[in-house]
């Protein structure tokens, strides 16, 4: 979780983030997402928080290590997972090249502002192997972005989020709309599943 000066938020506020996302159900995307991986893939957690969705992958046997700029949910993201969490801020990444068969960011690139979302994009694809696949899920809105508070908030049309993804060498594989279970209308998160250009 990061954006220009939004780390502090959760710095502040992590062990509310803790508590609120352990609880919050993922599993509809995280296994849309493994279906795509090989068994015993190598699995990147952007912004991992607290470690929920890491917790999951290592208990399903891969090879999971998250990433969080906030060193409290990073901690914590240890403890839940007894996986390796790496601290590093999205907008000064360095990744090793071609190093994850997946990619998994759940809401975590609403917080880069929009010119800096395709280098980092790129940087994600320099990560994946040929053909690995990235999963993001951010919500949507008519291009809005700016400070809600003390946290950057990007609220892009999909559109442009598919642009950006395409111009960094992603394909499409799917894409779907978040909660479920819920009238479209609050269904405002839009969640896609991209694949390395080989």
């Amino acid at each position: 979780m990061t954006g220009p000066g939004s780390i502090g938020h959760y710095v502040a506020h992590a062990e509310a983030y803790a508590e609120a996302l352990l609880g919050h159900d993922t599993s509809d995307s995280r296994a849309r997402f493994l279906a795509l991986l090989p068994a015993r893939a190598a699995i990147l957690d952007l912004g991992c928080g607290p470690g929920r969705d890491l917790r999951a992958f290592a208990a399903a046997g891969h090879a999971a290590v998250g990433l969080d700029a906030c060193p409290a949910l990073a901690a914590r993201a240890r403890a839940e997972s007894g996986c390796e969490v790496w601290e590093r801020d999205l907008l000064a990444l360095t990744l090793p090249p071609e190093r994850f068969d997946g990619i998994f960011a759940q809401a975590v690139l609403m917080h880069v502002p929009t010119p800096l979302l395709e280098p980092l994009l790129a940087e994600l694809a320099r990560a994946l192997r040929p053909a690995g696949v990235l999963y993001c899920c951010d919500p949507t809105g008519d291009g809005l972005e700016g400070w809600d508070g003390d946290r950057w908030m990007s609220f892009r049309r999909p559109q442009t989020t598919r642009r950006l993804l395409h111009r960094a060498g992603f394909v499409p594989v799917e894409e779907w709309r978040r909660p479920p279970g819920v009238p479209r209308r609050r269904q405002t998160w839009l969640a896609g599943l991209w694949r390395r250009e080989a």
